[in-house]
C-alpha cells in the first residue's frame, strides 16, 4: 500500500514538472519565425525566478571536420579535434558572461614570424573564453548542444584564433578581437562585442527580453535554434537578404562586383599590373568574400582572383600570335615553368601557410613594394626613360606595318635559331638577334609562378621586370611572353584549387572578369586625360593604403 501511495506522489510530481515546463515553453516566443539575414531576431520569455538567463542561439545544423570540403582544413581540423560536431554560428546571450568569458587585452598581429615587433605586433581587447573545468557545472548544463569539454575546446578555437574563424565562424570580430560568442547587454557590459545586444531580465519573476542580430552573411534558408537555460525551446529561418553569392558565402549585388571590376580594370591598364592585388583587396574589403563553411576565406579568394587573370590574357595573345609575335621557344618554357610551379607548389604552400590572417599581411607587403614602385615610375627621369621605350615599341609597329605592305610580315615574325641548346642558343625575330635562355626561363616560371598562384594572383608584377631587367628583352617580345606567363598562372592555379576542393565562386568571378575586361577597354581613353605622374602617385598611395590596412601599422586602421 505504502508503495502504491509513492508511485501515485512521483507521477503526482511528474505530472507537475511537465506541465510546468509546457507552461514555461509556451511562453517564450520570437518577434518573428523567419528572419532576413543580418536583421534582428527577439526573444521573450520566462524562466525560474531567481535564476541567470543563458539564451543560446546556433545553427541546427552542426560541423565536424570530415565536413570540410578543402583538403588542408579537413587534414588541420581532424588532426586538432577528430570527429567533434559544433554548430559553426553559435552565441550565448546571458546575464553572467563572467562565468563563460572575461574581457582581456590580448598580443594580435604578426605575433611569430620575421614581422613579429611593433607596430605588427599589437594588443587588442578581447572576451577571453574560459576553459571547460573553470566553469560551474550548472552553467554547463545551460549551453545547449554543447555538452563536452571537447565540443568547447573546438568552439573556442573557431572563434579565438584567427583561422578558427575564417574557416568555420565567418563572422568578422567586432573592435579587432574574436568572433561574438558569450555575450551581454551593452549598458551592462561596455565592449565592442556587445554593441547592438539587448537582454533584460526580472530575477523576481523571470520574464525576460534579448534582441540580437545574428552574423550578416547566413545563407539563405539556414535554420537557427534557440536554447533557453539548456532547453531547446524554438527556432527561425533566415531568408536571404540580397543577392547571394553561393560559394563566396556573402550577400552583395553584382552591379557592386562589376562596378568595383570596372574599375580595377582601368587601374589595371594604367599601371600594366597589379590587377590581381587590387582585386584580392577588393574582395576581402568590400565584396567580404568568406568561402563556405569548413574552407578558409583565402582559399576561395584566390581561385576566384585566378579567373580574372585567366580571362584577361586571351585576347591579347590571340593578336599577338595572329600577327606573328610570340617568340615561343622562350614562351614554351616560361610557360611550361610557371604552370607547374603554379599547380604543384603555389596553391598546396598557400592553402596550409597562408590562410586569411597571413594572406591579408602578406599581400599588404606586396602591395607596398608595388606602391613603391609605382612612386619610383612616377618620377621625371622614370618617366623620360619608360617614354623612350614607348617610341621603341612604336617604331617597331610601324615596321610591323611596314612589312605587311611588302609581304615580309611572314618572313621576318617567324622565330628562326640553327640549333636548340637548354642551357643558351641565338634567337632571330623581326630583324634582330636576341639570347634565348630556356633553362633561365624555366626556373624562374617555376618560382614565379608559384609565388603568383600561392597569391591568387597573374603575377604581371613579376614577369615584366625578369624579362626586360634580368632577361634582357625588349618590351615588344617580353609583352606577349608575360602574357603567356599570366595566362599559365591562371590555368595551372585553378586547376589546383579545384582539385584540392577550393572552386571559384563562378557569378562572382564573372562579374569581376566582365567589369576588369570593360575597365580594360575605357582605362586608355582616361590614361590620356589624366598625367602620368598623377595617376601614378595616385595608385601608389591607394597601394600603401591597403599595406597599412592589412598589416595594421597605425592604430586606427585595426
Amino acid at each position: 500500500m505504502k508503495q502504491a501511495k509513492a508511485v501515485s506522489i512521483l507521477f503526482a510530481l511528474i505530472a507537475v514538472f511537465l506541465l510546468n515546463a509546457t507552461s514555461w515553453a509556451a511562453q517564450v516566443s520570437l518577434s518573428a519565425n523567419e528572419i532576413k539575414a543580418g536583421s534582428p531576431i527577439t526573444i521573450k520569455g520566462t524562466i525560474e525566478p531567481g535564476q541567470d538567463l543563458f539564451l543560446v542561439i546556433c545553427n541546427e545544423k552542426l560541423f565536424r571536420p570530415s565536413d570540410s570540403p578543402g583538403a588542408k582544413e579537413k587534414k588541420k581540423l581532424t588532426k586538432l579535434f577528430g570527429d567533434i560536431a559544433i554548430p559553426p554560428i553559435y552565441y550565448v546571450i546571458t546575464t553572467a558572461p563572467e562565468k563563460l568569458a572575461f574581457p582581456k587585452d590580448a598580443a594580435k598581429g604578426q605575433t611569430k614570424g620575421p614581422f613579429a615587433f611593433p607596430p605588427f605586433k599589437y594588443t587588442v581587447r578581447v572576451n577571453k573564453i574560459k576553459p571547460w573545468d573553470q566553469i560551474p557545472n550548472d552553467v554547463k548544463e545551460m549551453l545547449g548542444p554543447i555538452t563536452t569539454k571537447e565540443q568547447w575546446d573546438f568552439l573556442i578555437y573557431t572563434h579565438e584564433k584567427k583561422f578558427g574563424i575564417n574557416t568555420i565562424t565567418k563572422e568578422r570580430p567586432i573592435g579587432g578581437g574574436n568572433a561574438r560568442m558569450v555575450v551581454t547587454d551593452y549598458s551592462r557590459q561596455a565592449e565592442a562585442w556587445n554593441k547592438g545586444i539587448s537582454l533584460t531580465l526580472d530575477k523576481k519573476t523571470g520574464a525576460f527580453s534579448v534582441t540580437i542580430s545574428p552574423y550578416k552573411n547566413l545563407a539563405p534558408d539556414t535554420r537557427m535554434a534557440v536554447y533557453v537555460n539548456g532547453n531547446k525551446m524554438a527556432g527561425f529561418k533566415v531568408m536571404k537578404s540580397g543577392y547571394y553569392f553561393k560559394t563566396g558565402c556573402t550577400y552583395m549585388n553584382p552591379l557592386i562586383v562589376f562596378i568595383g571590376a570596372f574599375i580595377i580594370g582601368v587601374l589595371f591598364v594604367i599601371m600594366g599590373a597589379a590587377g590581381g592585388l587590387f582585386t584580392a583587396a577588393y574582395q576581402i574589403t568590400v565584396i567580404g568574400t568568406k568561402g563556405p563553411v569548413g574552407v578558409n576565406a583565402a582559399n576561395t579568394i584566390k581561385p576566384t582572383n585566378l579567373f580574372l587573370t585567366l580571362c584577361s590574357p586571351i585576347t591579347g595573345l590571340y593578336t599577338y600570335a595572329k600577327e606573328k609575335r610570340f617568340a615561343w621557344p622562350l614562351a614554351i618554357f616560361f610557360a611550361l615553368g610557371i604552370l607547374f610551379g603554379a599547380f604543384y607548389i603555389g596553391p598546396e604552400y598557400s592553402a596550409k601557410y597562408l590562410p586569411m590572417k597571413a594572406y591579408k599581411f602578406y599581400l599588404g607587403i606586396v602591395c607596398l613594394f608595388i606602391g613603391i614602385k609605382l612612386f619610383y615610375e612616377s618620377l621625371p627621369s622614370s618617366i623620360e626613360k619608360k617614354k623612350a621605350m614607348k617610341a621603341i615599341i612604336q617604331k617597331f609597329n610601324q615596321a610591323v606595318r611596314e612589312a605587311k605592305k611588302t609581304g615580309k610580315a611572314a618572313e621576318l615574325g617567324k622565330v628562326e635559331f640553327d640549333k636548340f641548346n637548354f642551357i643558351k642558343f641565338n634567337m632571330r625575330f623581326w630583324g634582330e638577334t636576341f639570347v634565348a635562355r630556356p633553362l633561365m626561363m624555366l626556373i624562374g616560371g617555376i618560382l614565379m609562378g608559384a609565388i603568383a598562384a600561392s597569391f591568387g594572383v597573374g603575377g604581371g608584377f613579376m614577369f615584366m621586370p625578369f624579362m626586360t631587367s634580368v632577361a634582357g628583352y625588349p618590351m615588344y617580345l617580353a609583352v606577349p611572353i608575360a602574357l603567356s606567363g599570366t595566362f599559365a598562372t591562371s590555368v595551372g592555379g585553378i586547376a589546383k584549387y579545384i582539385l584540392m576542393g577550393y572552386s571559384p565562386d563562378w557569378v562572382m568571378a564573372a562579374c569581376i572578369a566582365a567589369g576588369a575586361i570593360g575597365g580594360g577597354m575605357v582605362g586608355p581613353k582616361i590614361q590620356k586625360k589624366l598625367p602620368e605622374i598623377f595617376l601614378k602617385r595616385m595608385l601608389a598611395l591607394a597601394l600603401i593604403i591597403v599595406f597599412m590596412k592589412y598589416t595594421k601599422i597605425l592604430p586606427f586602421m585595426r
